[in-house]
């Protein structure tokens, strides 16, 4: 319940510094919009970054690390997500999980075939993070 009132909250205050789309390159992985990333006032040198993530359905992305904290909420459909070697969990609207800094995101897929998934995701970095997303390569 905290996650969804800091969720709601942080939506209603950042939602007007809105920013345009940032789409990803692969359509499989499916569209991801940067809705804002506003610096923390009680943190010098800490963002917080919005961003919306579509997942068409059967999309995914390979598996990945953020170099922030990572809060993400399910706005739509259903998603199956799995951190580290812990098993697979499935998410349904209005559910969420998080992410520490560097944790392996290893499956993140739409567990549809016929319907989009949405996310709405919270990233904490620092200021001068560029790169949300950094890909792990499995041997």
């Amino acid at each position: 319940m905290r996650f969804k009132t800091l969720t709601a909250m942080l939506l209603i205050i950042l939602m007007p510094f809105a920013v345009g789309p940032a789409e990803s390159a692969d359509s499989s992985a499916g569209v991801v919009h940067q809705i804002s990333r506003q610096p923390l006032p009680q943190k010098p040198g800490m963002d917080v970054v919005v961003i919306t993530v579509t997942y068409p359905p059967g999309g995914s992305t390979p598996a990945h690390k953020h170099p922030g904290f990572t809060y993400a909420y399910v706005l739509k459909g259903t998603v199956i997500s799995a951190l580290d070697q812990k098993p697979a969990m499935t998410y349904t609207q209005g559910e969420s999980w998080s992410e520490q800094p560097m944790q392996e995101h290893r499956i993140s897929r739409n567990a549809s075939q016929t319907a989009p998934a949405e996310l709405l995701v919270f990233f904490v970095v620092s200021h001068d993070t560029t790169n949300l997303v950094i890909p792990v390569a499995h041997k």
